[in-house]
């Protein structure tokens, strides 16, 4: 039995980078580019109720890539340095693509939840001092919300709608906190 020849890894991290936004929309791209670098969570979950299902830690970090174009983000719970309270695929771990269409003014965002198997597609807005991203999945509607945004800090929120956008219960929330670059 012959074996293949070793294959030369091809190098998707250096290839998918980016140093900043591309120049063509640098200011639109600042929505969320202003997120770019890593960030310390306080992550809650709630339930029907508002009470407090699950509470961690977690990072996300956020990265300019494709030319630019684009924005990645990773997330993580508990943190990507803490592997000691789970291994691979028991981890909170996904990722969103964020790309600005400048023909229609807004976002379009991509979620994957590796985990659990979920892919969702939203828009992306500014609404007044806020960020808006909103979609619809099998839970039905979802609004995520970064607010009370500045250098150092923002919150983020999770809400849900069961009845087209009537009401909204909150069902998850984010500090973050910009990580020291040391």
């Amino acid at each position: 039995m012959s074996s293949a020849p070793a294959a030369t890894p091809f190098h998707i991290l250096p290839t998918l980078r980016a140093d900043g936004p591309h120049p063509d929309h640098a200011d639109k791209l600042m929505l969320f580019g202003q997120f770019v670098g890593v960030w310390e969570l306080d992550i809650k979950y709630f339930d029907e109720t508002g009470k407090i299902i699950f509470h961690e830690p977690g990072e996300w970090a956020f990265s300019w890539i494709l030319d630019g174009c684009v924005i990645q983000d990773v997330i993580t719970a508990p943190n990507a340095q803490d592997t000691s309270k789970r291994g691979p695929g028991e981890r909170g771990i996904g990722t969103t693509l964020r790309k600005y269409d400048p023909k229609l003014d807004e976002w379009q965002i991509i979620w994957l939840g590796a985990i659990r198997g979920i892919l969702d597609v939203f828009t992306g807005r500014r609404v007044g001092d806020e960020i808006w991203v909103e979609g619809e999945d099998e839970d039905g509607l979802n609004r995520w919300m970064f607010t009370d945004i500045t250098e150092r800090s923002f919150h983020w929120k999770g809400c849900l709608s069961l009845d087209g956008g009537q009401s909204w219960k909150r069902m998850q929330a984010m500090v973050a906190v910009r990580r020291s670059v040391t």
